[in-house]
């Protein structure tokens, strides 16, 4: 069996996918006048437009949109058989991509619990804060905050979150802050940077007019564009930070920090952190426990986050 324009069909099932050149560029590691030229060839190739190219973006005609599935199962399929062929040699190996937030400040306390039970585990953690494609790079899972996925991606929300402001216990001392204060007039602030594109999310000042605080001063402060850098920040004493509960708790549930306002100020996100793995790949046992271990780990985190959340109101 001869395959031809392996690449362009690569790119082709990738713009597809995503509706738009630029994005199959981001996932596939090249430019978007790359993926256009790869999809010209396949054109010229089949002698027939796959796409009509308007001012505002690509349309799919009828001849592409039927090959879509098929397409995308196929790269599946592939994707399966080089696992399958590695499979006796990464017997022990579990590789996970997921933000570089929820790795520092959610998983690695609790990883510890999964080494014990797996001794011999190669767990590789890729904490960074890029969409890796599960069906062309070396993963077994994913843990994504955002919205649903849809096939060949199968997933499981984990939870939700919330946001609010969080300090350490002397900072809320020293400013008399409480749940009564609506002001934040002179208070040093820390901000989250480039934080997430979930439109929900909002920073001081999106928050402040959810609770009617008085909107002077909430635009003052220092801006991190890592999380967990503004978050020791807040647990040095330094200033108030507005976070996502899931990140902040484990600094919350050991004293840490506090919740100067009481949780009831707190705004529920509209994105969740969702596991997700391609849906016909073949896992080893390890592999499958360290999903139902994550499930388990996430269901105990909702139910002691629901306690914390109720002796603090």
């Amino acid at each position: 069996m001869m395959l031809s324009h392996l690449n362009s069909l690569r790119a082709l099932e990738a713009t597809l996918r995503h509706g738009s050149f630029t994005v199959a560029a981001d996932e596939l590691g090249i430019t978007p006048a790359a993926v256009g030229q790869r999809v010209r060839t396949l054109e010229e190739y089949v002698g027939k437009n796959l796409f009509e190219r308007t001012s505002s973006g690509i349309i799919p005609l009828d001849d592409a949109k039927d090959v879509e599935r098929l397409l995308t199962s196929g790269f599946i399929s592939i994707a399966s058989g080089l696992e399958q062929l590695k499979l006796e040699r990464a017997h022990n190996r579990v590789s996970v991509t997921l933000p570089a937030s929820f790795a520092e400040n959610w998983l690695m306390p609790s990883i510890s619990d999964f080494y014990r039970r797996h001794s011999e585990i190669d767990l590789r953690l890729d904490a960074s804060n890029r969409d890796a494609d599960l069906l062309t790079e070396d993963f077994d899972f994913a843990i994504r905050y955002g919205q649903p996925t849809t096939d060949p991606l199968q997933e499981i929300v984990l939870f939700g979150d919330y946001i609010l402001p969080v300090c350490s216990p002397e900072f809320a001392t020293r400013h008399n802050l409480n749940p009564q204060c609506r002001s934040l007039a002179g208070i040093p602030l820390i901000h989250m940077m480039n934080r997430t594109s979930d439109p929900s999310w909002v920073g001081f000042e999106g928050w402040g007019q959810a609770f009617k605080i008085d909107p002077d001063g909430l635009n003052q402060g220092v801006k991190y564009s890592k999380i967990s850098s503004g978050l020791q920040s807040a647990i040095l004493g330094q200033g108030l930070v507005i976070c996502g509960l899931t990140e902040a708790h484990n600094a919350v549930k050991a004293g840490s920090l506090v919740f100067p306002f009481g949780p009831s100020l707190r705004l529920q996100t509209h994105y969740q952190y969702r596991l997700i793995w391609v849906q016909r790949r073949k896992m080893t046992s390890l592999q499958d426990d360290f999903r139902n271990w994550i499930l388990q780990t996430s269901k105990d985190f909702v139910e002691e986050l629901s306690d914390l959340l109720s002796e603090a109101d």
